[in-house]
This record gives C-alpha cells, sequence and structure tokens, in this order.
C-alpha cells in the first residue's frame, strides 16, 4: 500500500531532482566543450607551412667583430637653437671582416626613444657616421650598433 507523499518528502526531493538537472547540464557543457577542443586541436594540426604561407624559423647569426668598439662623438653648436648637437659617430675598432657592410647607429634619450641616426658603408676599422637628424647632445644617453649584410 501506498501513501500520499508529505510535504517533507516533497522538501527532501527536490533538491535530489535540482541537482541531476544540473549535473546533466553541466555534463553537456563540458562534452561541448571538449568537443570544440578537439576539433581546435585538430584544425591546428593540418598540413603544413607551404611556400605561400607565414612562417618562421630560426638560424644562427654570426658577427663580424666579437671583441667590442670604441665610439668617438663630434659634436656641433647650432646657434639657431643655442645647443650642442651630435653630428658624427665614429665607430672604432672594427675588425676587418666587417667591411663592406652597412653600419647602422642611433643615438637614444633617456626614455630609449631614438634622437638621431645613421648608417655608412664600412671601409676599414675605423667608420664615420654622420648623423640625421642631428641629435641635441645633452639629450644622448645611449647608442645602438647594428652591423648588416
Amino acid at each position: 500500500m501506498t501513501h500520499a507523499p508529505t510535504t517533507q518528502d516533497i522538501i527532501e526531493a527536490a533538491p535530489r531532482r535540482r541537482f541531476g538537472r544540473r549535473f546533466r547540464r553541466g555534463s553537456l557543457v563540458m562534452m561541448g566543450v571538449g568537443a570544440f577542443g578537439v576539433a581546435g586541436a585538430s584544425a591546428a594540426s593540418l598540413g603544413g607551412l607551404t611556400a605561400q604561407q607565414i612562417g618562421a624559423d630560426n638560424g644562427a647569426v654570426t658577427s663580424c667583430d666579437t671583441d667590442g668598439v670604441t665610439l668617438a662623438y663630434t659634436t656641433a653648436y647650432d646657434a639657431t637653437t643655442g645647443v650642442y648637437r651630435v653630428t658624427t659617430v665614429t665607430v672604432s675598432g672594427l675588425n676587418v671582416a666587417c667591411n663592406a657592410k652597412t653600419l647602422n647607429v642611433t643615438l637614444t634619450d633617456s626614455s630609449n626613444a631614438a634622437i638621431g641616426t645613421g648608417s655608412a658603408t664600412i671601409g676599414s676599422t675605423s667608420q664615420a657616421v654622420t648623423m640625421s637628424p642631428t641629435a641635441n647632445a645633452k639629450l644622448v644617453v645611449g647608442t645602438a650598433l647594428l652591423v648588416t649584410g
């Protein structure tokens, strides 16, 4: 014989039913996320790079000069602005292996912003690089060098 459910029976049964529905919904969401992850993984593994796609690789970069260089700055007074400006940077101590390569010089200020640049083809162990624009000598706190070619 069965009896009619009491209020206590209904209260005790209600949380179990809600938990069951939440659990099923959560399971469906997790299965959907899992399926999306598998689809994303298989899309990422399709084929490889071809000549018409963008890709990346790495290789060794060798230097033509490994023992360092010395810098000297030539300045000139600019009567218009009333400041000394760096007009030329001379790089000395270059290895002869750097000859015929391009020397790039960048002068930087305290915020590491470029305030003067120049480039020249290396012709000997000492190379003068004319700066354009010329930099306010008072603001120069760093120099970056790059040899290319």
